[in-house]
This record gives C-alpha cells, sequence and structure tokens, in this order.
C-alpha cells in the first residue's frame, strides 16, 4: 500500500530557524517524519523547537546534507517545488495531481519533496536535480509564500490521498544515484564521438534530461540504456583501433 514513511521533505539552504520548526511541525500534522536540510545556513535554535510544538521527533532525527545532489541518494524520485514554469522539467503538477501520482509510486518508491530558500526558492542549479515540478496556484499579484506553508499545502493533499488508499501494480523508478550515473555515462560517450560542445556540453544534456525524464525510468530502463552504452563505447574503441592498427601497417 502507498506509504507516507517514503516520501521526505528536503530543505535547501534554508535561512531561518524558525521556518525549519514551522515546517517540522506541519510534516508531523500530515503524516511526514522524514526531513533533510541541505547545506543549511542555520543552527537548530530553541526557536525552531518551540515553534515545532511537539514536533521535535522530527527535528531531532532531520538528516543533514552538503548538497542537493548528496541528499538525494537513494531517492527514485525528486520534486522540485517552484512558481516558475522550467523548460527542461517537462512534468509539473499542482499538488493535488502530485498526490494522485505519489499514491502508486509511494508504494516502493522513495521520494524527495525538495524545498528552496526563503528568498530565492529553488535556483536552475537546484532544479537540475529535479524530475517532476509542483507548482501551488495563488494569486499572481502575491506569489511569495511562507516555506512552512508550502510545505503544509503540499503534505496536506498528499495524506489526503495516500491514507486508505487501494493500489495495484507500483511503477519500479530508478534510484536517482542510478539515473545521474546514467547521464555522467551518456556525457562521456557522446564527448566520445564529439557530438557534445566542448564550451557549454551542459547546453545538449539538459535537453536530453528532458526528454527522457518524460520516460520516468524504471530500474530496468537504466540497466538497458547503460547496456547499450557500454557496447557503444566498446564499438568506437574497436574503430579506434582498427584504425591504428591500419595506420601502422601503412608504415
Amino acid at each position: 500500500m502507498a506509504r507516507l514513511d517514503a516520501i521526505s521533505v528536503l530543505l535547501v539552504e534554508t535561512q531561518s530557524s524558525a521556518n525549519i520548526g514551522s515546517v517540522a511541525r506541519a510534516m508531523k500534522n500530515m503524516g511526514l517524519r522524514q526531513l533533510t536540510l541541505v547545506d543549511c545556513q542555520t543552527d537548530l535554535t530553541q526557536e525552531a523547537y518551540q515553534l515545532a510544538c511537539g514536533a521535535d521527533d522530527v527535528l531531532d532525527n532531520c538528516r543533514r546534507s552538503d548538497s542537493l545532489r548528496e541528499a538525494l541518494n537513494g531517492f527514485s524520485l525528486s520534486v522540485g517545488t517552484s512558481s516558475r514554469r522550467v523548460d527542461w522539467i517537462p512534468t509539473a503538477y499542482k499538488p493535488k495531481e502530485l498526490a494522485e501520482q505519489l499514491a502508486e509510486l509511494s508504494e516502493k518508491q522513495k521520494i524527495a519533496l525538495v524545498f528552496g530558500p526563503e528568498r530565492t526558492g529553488l535556483t536552475n542549479e537546484h532544479l537540475q536535480h529535479c524530475q517532476w515540478l509542483v507548482t501551488i496556484p495563488s494569486n499572481p499579484e502575491f506569489e511569495s509564500m511562507n516555506l512552512a506553508q508550502a510545505v503544509a499545502i503540499v503534505s496536506y493533499e498528499i495524506f489526503q490521498r495516500l491514507v486508505n488508499v487501494s493500489l495495484g501494480r507500483a511503477m519500479e523508478m530508478a534510484r536517482l544515484d542510478q539515473v545521474e550515473g546514467f547521464f555522467e555515462h551518456l556525457q562521456d560517450c557522446l564527448a566520445e564521438i564529439g557530438f557534445l560542445n566542448e564550451q557549454n556540453p551542459s547546453k545538449i544534456m539538459l535537453t536530453l534530461r528532458q526528454i527522457l525524464g518524460r520516460a520516468s525510468l524504471e530500474e530496468r530502463d537504466v540497466s538497458i540504456l547503460r547496456g547499450i552504452l557500454r557496447q557503444w563505447s566498446w564499438y568506437v574503441g574497436k574503430i579506434r583501433r582498427e584504425r591504428q592498427s591500419r595506420l601502422r601497417q601503412n608504415y
């Protein structure tokens, strides 16, 4: 069945200890207990515990990571929160729509909900590590929302949908570290044949992430794709060896 404990909240570069406490309270209200602080800009002060209002265990057991990439190790899906459109993330949901998707995926997969710094939100660099996007509809004349409010709204929709849900077969999505490993392998292979612009290889790689992001790659998919890349590298090496052999014979 769907599992709330499969879903974690990741706060990136949070600056206010009070906000962390308020987030912990909102999480526990909605049955979420897994909190990770990524490159946190503050300590957990007494104010954080006061505003947690009984969610001390969420704060006491929170994980810490130096980078978002490190924090996402072991997760199968990362969902970034943003009020703006992001070209290379084709899959974007409102909170209720996201909850519908997670009802199935949370049966077997670990999912990260990623929230950005209070002042700027998630940057493009952060969002490169996110496969899906969730956007909270709000007044276009005043879209800015408190961090804890955003967490509460998304968590509420997930809680409503996941409690007492009955599921069929769940997708077995690849872990994010497996997907990142694939993209690194792909970039090496494309560079090997001169396909990438050496000055700006990330441009085409972002497009490829967008294309493959629509597929919601499962573990088996990544395994097959990496097998193709290994065969690719072997064949390129074979062609080069044969060419070098012919050159030596000519001399």
